[in-house]
């Protein structure tokens, strides 16, 4: 083999690569756009499909399901927002108030943001582990709570399951946009109660401010913000 022709073959896995993963990107990008449209449950691969004019081979060819776009569209959106979120809610120094800061700002974000609110009801979430980071930050802060006796000793498993299952139904609660303004902070007051903290020291914990997220025009996450609409 000359060098010219080592180097073409050297050079086709890396067009490939890149060639797969623009396809990738479009397929995704198109998810987004219908969501921000549609409800989930009204969401076909013909409807995916049909906004970029690929036809359903293509579609299997990246993905399984429907339900592994999703799951990969949250993967990737929690990879981008759990660090910008713990960077601020770790600058609180009770663990118990991270916990209650941390779940009304993703039940505020979902809200905000239908199409992060779609995608974190829809992954199924953190059932499918789209979100290791997220839960790392939360499994930390529950040990430590529980350290001090602010919550009760539990299997770590049952404390996380009393904090994401409310969550996610609260979500998908706020996303239909009936309920009172404080309904992220009603339901937070539970979460904590459920597990071990007084009703007072609860409703106390969620009147510290939310931190702002600066929420970057790169990656998903600004694709996400250009694609939000308010409409539910």
């Amino acid at each position: 083999m000359t060098g010219s022709e080592k180097k073409t073959a050297d050079h086709r896995p890396r067009v490939a690569a890149q060639r797969r993963a623009a396809m990738q990107r479009r397929l995704l990008l198109a998810a987004l756009q219908v969501l921000s449209k549609r409800q989930i449950s009204d969401i076909s691969v013909t409807d995916l499909i049909s906004q970029e004019n690929v036809s359903r081979g293509t579609f299997y060819r990246y993905f399984d399901s429907l339900s592994q776009v999703y799951s990969t569209l949250f993967e990737t959106l929690a990879e981008e927002l759990a660090p910008l979120a713990d960077l601020r809610i770790s600058r609180i120094p009770d663990p118990a108030l991270r916990v209650a800061t941390g779940t009304r700002l993703v039940l505020h974000l979902g809200s905000s943001m239908p199409l992060f609110g779609k995608l974190m009801v829809q992954s199924g979430w953190p059932i499918s582990l789209s979100a290791p980071t997220f839960l790392g930050f939360l499994d930390r802060d529950i040990q430590l709570a529980t350290a001090k006796g602010v919550f009760e000793d539990m299997p770590r498993s049952v404390a996380s399951n009393l904090i994401i299952g409310p969550m996610l139904g609260g979500l998908a609660t706020m996303l239909r946009g009936q309920e009172r303004p404080d309904y992220a902070e009603q339901i937070t007051i539970r979460i904590l109660v459920s597990l071990g903290m007084g009703r007072g020291a609860a409703e106390r914990a969620v009147e510290m401010p939310i931190p702002e997220l600066s929420l970057p025009s790169i990656g998903l996450i600004g694709d996400i913000l250009k694609n939000s609409a308010p409409t539910r």
